[in-house]
Formats: structure tokens, C-alpha cells, sequence
């Protein structure tokens, strides 16, 4: 994943340097709109509600934003961008443990729609309402996709995968993932629900999936414990 993501471009309601002060206030409504977007949704979300929750008088939201659409496009903006942080993301994880490095992004993902569904609900919606935020998501996703994909000739030296095979072999596995989540947090299938699991599981879960699914092996035992039966999942 890049360190430094591109960010949807945001056009704010003016471009002259903020005082402290205005930095604040503009900071306490976007804390705001995502507080409220979590409760009611992006179409559920008035101005009122944002300046109410930010407890800044009504007439001030336009000194920063132009109008609703561009508040959320920043905050859904910010939001996508500290979730792309491959630093802070693996800070702390060994280089050469690909079970951890794979956990801890993982973890982050399962993290963010376990804690607000609701705002992983109104990215999605707005994905399919403006084509520019769209298509920066995917854009954004590729490049975090791509550290992983630039690797593959080094880890699997004889496959001899060029770039774009490569990338393929990582969008598919990184997409069942994606759309497991979609239906577990925000469709609430209740197929997936029938017996509940934590989140940790559910991580556990994903990162077995795809360590399997790059490496052919199953990761090391000691870290397993939901997934530890997988060890079993072998043809003879």
C-alpha cells in the first residue's frame, strides 16, 4: 500500500488559510458529520443535524463548506487515506512475517466496519452516486494492492509472473474478502450470522484465507486458533 494516497480532490467554500480557530471549528464539524453519518446515513443527514452534533451555530457551516455533499466527500476522503497508511498499519510488524503483515491489514479493515458500518455504508453509496469518488476509490485501492503485486516476481521467482498477471492473482484474492465484508456488516446476510463470531475471528478468518490462497501452505500453527482445523483442508 502507498504511504502517501492520493486524496478525492475536495473543493472547499474558500481557499484562504484558517485561523487556529477556524481550523478547530472546521475540524469539530467533520468530527460531527461522521458521528452523524454513522446514526442516519448520508441521504438521513441534514445540516442542522452536523451543527447540532458540533454545537456551532447553523450559520457557520457555509464559512467552510459549500454544502453537504462536499463535507462528506472530505471526510469519507480523510477517512480512506489514514486506512491506507502502510506504515502505521504495519508499524511495529516484522518485514519477513507475511502472517502478521497480512493480519494486520486485515485487522484494520474487519476494525472499520465492525465500529461504523454506517459510515462504510455512505462510502459505499456515494461511490455509486459520484463516478470522480469512485473511481479515486479504486484508484486507491489498485496502488494498495500494487506494493504486494510488485512483489510477487520476488517471492515466486518460477511462476515467472509478469505485472499483469501478477495483479490479477492479488485483486482476486483481496476482492472475496471485500465483498464478504459488504455482506457480513453492512447487508447483514443472515446466512453469515447464523452463529456469530468476534471480529478477531472473522480476522483470523480472512488472513488464513489469503495466506492459503498466495502461499499454498497454511501459516504457522502457533498463530492460529479459530482457523487452526484449515491445517486439515488438504487434498491427499
Amino acid at each position: 500500500m502507498p504511504s502517501n494516497p492520493s486524496k478525492t480532490p475536495v473543493s472547499g467554500i474558500n481557499d484562504k488559510k484558517l485561523s487556529a480557530r477556524g481550523e478547530a471549528a472546521r475540524a469539530k464539524l467533520k468530527r460531527a458529520a461522521m458521528t452523524v453519518m454513522e446514526k442516519t446515513g448520508y441521504h438521513g443527514m441534514r445540516i442542522h443535524d452536523v451543527t447540532s452534533e458540533a454545537g456551532v451555530a447553523a450559520g457557520l457551516f457555509y464559512h467552510y463548506f459549500k454544502d453537504l455533499k462536499s463535507l462528506t466527500l472530505e471526510v469519507l476522503s480523510d477517512y480512506i487515506a489514514e486506512a491506507r497508511n502502510i506504515d502505521a498499519i504495519e508499524k511495529g510488524v516484522p518485514r519477513g512475517d507475511w502472517y502478521a503483515r497480512m493480519h494486520a491489514h486485515f485487522s484494520l479493515v474487519v476494525n472499520s466496519y465492525a465500529q461504523r458500518p454506517g459510515l462504510m455504508r455512505c462510502l459505499l453509496q456515494m461511490a455509486d452516486e459520484d463516478k470522480e469518488f469512485a473511481e479515486a476509490i479504486r484508484r486507491g485501492y489498485m496502488e494498495q494492492l500494487n506494493w504486494l503485486v510488485q512483489l510477487m516476481p520476488k517471492l515466486f521467482p518460477d511462476a515467472k509472473f509478469d505485472h499483469h498477471q501478477a495483479f490479477l492473482v492479488i485483486y482476486t484474492l483481496a476482492s472475496s474478502g471485500e465483498m464478504m465484508l459488504r455482506d457480513y456488516f453492512i447487508n447483514l446476510d443472515s446466512r453469515l450470522h447464523q452463529e456469530e463470531i468476534d471480529h478477531a475471528e472473522l480476522t483470523e478468518l480472512l488472513t488464513t484465507v489469503f495466506y492459503r490462497g498466495l502461499f499454498l501452505e497454511n501459516p504457522p500453527a502457533d498463530k492460529l486458533c479459530y482457523t487452526k482445523n484449515m491445517q486439515f483442508m488438504t487434498r491427499t
